[in-house]
């Protein structure tokens, strides 16, 4: 069957019935031949039957960016990834309508979601790259000047107990967090790994900060070991390297266990 064959054999069933969910094909074959009038007016129809079609979602918000239209497309590849935020094409097309629109910190962090679902994704590696570049200007100059704990707060900071609750990242966490997500795109993991333990030991420790450290502890060098062996190195290594994760993971407990009290008690 020719690709002639088939959008004629579609636009047959959609005659048919209208209601059917083959829509998202005869749209994707139709902007394949520029015929984005005919893709527009189908798929704006069949969202009325199907409004929660994440395909249809991302083949409007597709062609509404062929039309320049970037801010109207906004709203389907937002909902789009509302439905089905594992689907790193609709984070694709809606990092690029960020893209055009100029908003550089909403590109990039749609750019991650990317990478975070398809590792190998070139373009988007080479994309968070640029724009980790390109907005480096627009942090603050003390983001990474590490401020120390008053003595107060460090003591209650290392005597948090089972009833220990975080509040949500601050903006300055935020930022942090995103630089140190750039790095390890990068793949710069020893470095990401430093700033973690440099804004864990000077603000506290948080979860967001502790997960993140959990997965890049294969990376850590504790140069203070005085082993006689390299064998004997290698197990105090991982034996630190599993008191680290412990302790991470018993922190991240209580802090569900403590959400968990927060809901009951609503």
């Amino acid at each position: 069957m020719t690709r002639e064959d088939e959008i004629a054999e579609l636009q047959k069933e959609l005659q048919q019935n209208p209601r059917s969910a083959q829509f998202a094909r005869l749209a994707d074959m139709y902007l394949s031949r520029d015929m984005n009038a005919e893709a527009e007016t189908l798929v704006r129809q069949s969202l009325k039957f199907h409004p929660r079609s994440v395909s249809g979602l991302i083949l409007m918000g597709r062609i509404l960016k062929l039309k320049k239209s970037h801010q109207e497309a906004l709203k389907p590849l937002s909902d789009a990834t509302a439905l089905a935020p594992d689907n790193w094409k609709a984070w694709q097309e809606l990092a690029e309508a960020q893209l055009e629109l100029k908003n550089g910190k909403q590109a990039l962090a749609a750019f991650k979601k990317v990478l975070f679902f398809n590792p190998t994704h070139q373009l988007a590696r080479r994309a968070v790259a640029k724009l980790e570049l390109l907005t480096a200007d627009e942090y603050e100059d003390d983001l990474f000047q590490m401020q120390k704990l008053s003595e107060k707060d460090a003591f209650n900071s290392n005597n948090q107990g089972t009833n220990q609750t975080w509040s949500h990242p601050d903006e300055q966490m935020v930022r942090t967090l995103s630089y140190i997500d750039a790095l390890v795109v990068r793949h710069e993991n020893a470095k990401a790994l430093k700033l973690l333990n440099e804004y864990s030991e000077q603000h506290g420790k948080h979860p967001e900060i502790e997960s993140r450290k959990l997965k890049l502890s294969v990376f850590e060098e504790p140069t203070f070991i005085q082993s006689k062996s390299a064998e004997t190195a290698s197990q105090i290594r991982q034996k630190l390297i599993v008191e680290k994760k412990i302790s991470t993971l018993e922190m991240l407990l209580r802090r569900i266990e403590s959400n968990k009290s927060d809901l009951l008690s609503t």
